[in-house]
């Protein structure tokens, strides 16, 4: 059909000179430029499968709730002056004192333990004559609770591992690698290099390690990378925290048991340079503010985990009062953070989307039991001393520990009320943190080809008596108190378990957070699972979302524990099954 936009009418006599003109009419077309809509086209049915699942994944809000579990075990006992402290213990000893107190002496002191209530999750009551006690805030005397994300790392901390075997101490720094002590064996013929880590190795046969030795600046027989023969030394569980090498005639000088260094693990020795592990600590960054926490007690919740009391009659207290005393239990309580944590823009401390949330929970004892004043590197006091897995014994206390120590200290603000007013008398609690404070966390690996960051050593807190108001019965120059894990994970999103490879002309959509191999001449990455898929391995998260956030769910074990323990213990015995009457 023709355009009638180019029509041209043109007289006959224009066209030629023995035409004639004449009438010509046109056809007016009834075209127009609009038309009426089909139903379908203004009427479409959502798939409300599909939406919602749209929404699920470009959310990025999330609130955290969850269990706290609170197992404790009370074994520190001590003796007191303080009234308030000496009308309010657990009595190990109330005959003695009470024919000591007699007639009523102020200086007489009193045995026992501090109660449960000083040590769980939300006290129930004050210490009488001490401290006004507020009901709303139960649960924020002993402990206060955040959310915090590691969004950094500090390579240079100081650290320490004392090897009661070999009887040694080696002093590194984080990035120096995993502590470890030498010694020197003969398994099926071989002669072997034995490397007993502070903490696992996180290495496999055939892989190879980067030694760093301070008293062989140029390593084993004038080498410093060797390959890993195998893992363990034939005592079970011990493939988790030693290796071997074979013992290519070093020089019995550098072989020396006893002799103590630091390793990095090397997954690739043709790229060794790319493929070799960084170590470093965790910095956690907080997310929320104390009263962004609600926490209450599970009315309905018993676990096995039995409850010791006892009646104090009034004639063996030191105020004539009778009363019931607990001195260890185990409560169950529930908490919400009324506070939507969005993390959106939030990077880890590799670069990474953040795939993990922490609940962070730090000791405050606003009581006045413990937390005697420290001095840290700048200069400031504080009261709780960190540390890490290998920071414990099977038969002493590490002096890693002490409390004098400047290296074993984290950025919690202590601070203190005098009481009574104008008696010189000083108390020391931990300070509550705020958004955006910074504290220590875990000792990791990373391992940039890999992809995968690796936690080598979880890090503790620990809490001391102040020795001023409450003397325990420890041993001299062994710090006492308890000590917990601060940092609880609580998975948001999982990274898959295999590494991607590609290059920007053939790949697309390469992720932003994808590293760089110069050797590879690629770009590696994992890919992040979408929300609610969960892959054969169980990797995955699938947590409720309404209104817009997601909302994960957390149950904590949360132990107090006393610092003389170990969790490495090496043994060749295996214990054999029973035999019931059906064998």
């Amino acid at each position: 059909m023709s355009n009638e936009n180019e029509i041209l009418i043109v007289l006959g006599s224009k066209r030629y000179a023995s035409n004639s003109d004449k009438d010509v009419w046109i056809q007016a077309p009834l075209i127009g430029d609009r038309r009426t809509m089909v139903e379908g086209d203004r009427s479409v049915t959502l798939n409300l499968a599909e939406q919602f699942d749209t929404e699920r994944q470009e959310s990025d809000v999330f609130r955290l709730s969850g269990k706290i579990t609170n197992i404790f075990n009370n074994v520190v006992s001590g003796k007191t002056t303080y009234t308030p402290y000496r009308n309010n213990l657990y009595y190990t000893n109330a005959i003695a004192n009470a024919t000591a107190n007699t007639p009523p002496n102020p200086s007489v002191a009193w045995e026992g333990y501090p109660q449960f209530d000083e040590f769980t999750i939300a006290r129930d009551t004050t210490v009488p004559g001490h401290r006004i006690f507020i009901p709303k805030s139960s649960t924020t005397y002993n402990w206060s609770t955040y959310v915090s994300y590691a969004y950094s790392s500090d390579t240079q901390q100081q650290m320490a591992y004392t090897s009661e075997d070999f009887n040694v101490t080696n002093n590194f720094i984080a990035s120096d690698g995993i502590p470890f002590v030498i010694s020197t064996d003969t398994f099926n013929g071989k002669n072997l290099v034995y490397f007993n880590c502070g903490t696992k190795h996180n290495l496999t046969a055939g892989q190879w390690v980067e030694l760093n030795i301070p008293s062989n600046p140029t390593g084993l027989g004038g080498k410093s990378v060797f390959q890993v023969y195998d893992v363990g030394n034939g005592n079970y569980g011990s493939e988790i925290n030693v290796f071997s090498i074979f013992n290519l005639k070093f020089p019995t000088t550098q072989t020396t048991t006893g002799t103590f260094g630091t390793f990095k693990r090397i997954s690739n020795i043709q790229n060794s340079g790319e493929t070799k592990s960084i170590y470093y600590v965790r910095l956690h960054k907080v997310l929320t503010n104390p009263e962004d926490c609600n926490i209450v007690q599970a009315g309905f919740e018993n676990n096995p985990f039995y409850k010791k009391s006892k009646l104090e009659y009034s004639a063996l207290t030191p105020n004539q009062v009778q009363r019931v005393s607990t001195k260890e239990g185990s409560r169950s309580f529930t908490f919400t953070f009324n506070k939507d944590i969005s993390i959106n823009g939030l990077k880890d401390n590799n670069g990474k989307p953040i795939t993990e949330l922490f609940v962070t929970t730090i000791e405050r004892g606003y009581m006045g039991w413990f937390n005697p004043p420290a001095i840290t590197q700048t200069g400031s006091q504080v009261g709780l001393d960190v540390g890490w897995g290998f920071n414990f014994l099977k038969n002493s206390v590490d002096t890693w520990w002490d409390h004098t120590s400047l290296s074993n200290k984290d950025n919690i603000p202590l601070n203190s009320y005098e009481q009574p007013a104008g008696s010189g008398q000083y108390f020391y609690y931990n300070d509550f943190l705020k958004v955006g404070d910074v504290i220590k966390g875990d000792f990791c690996e990373y391992n940039y080809m890999e992809q995968e960051e690796y936690l080598i050593s979880p890090m503790y807190h620990k809490y001391s008596f102040n020795q001023s108001y409450f003397y325990d019965n420890s041993a001299l120059n062994f710090p006492s108190g308890y000590v917990y894990e601060p940092h609880s994970s609580v998975p948001i999103r999982v990274f898959s378990d295999y590494v991607e490879y590609g290059s920007k002309e053939n790949v697309d959509n390469i992720p932003v957070y994808a590293w760089y191999s110069q050797y590879e001449d690629t770009f590696v990455w994992r890919d992040l699972y979408t929300y609610g898929f969960i892959d054969g391995d169980g990797l995955g998260v699938d947590y409720p979302f309404i209104n817009g956030a997601h909302y994960p769910f957390k149950s904590l074990l949360f132990l107090q524990k006393p610092i003389q323990r170990t969790n490495k213990v090496n043994t060749t015995l295996i214990n054999q099954p029973a035999n019931d009457d059906c064998e």
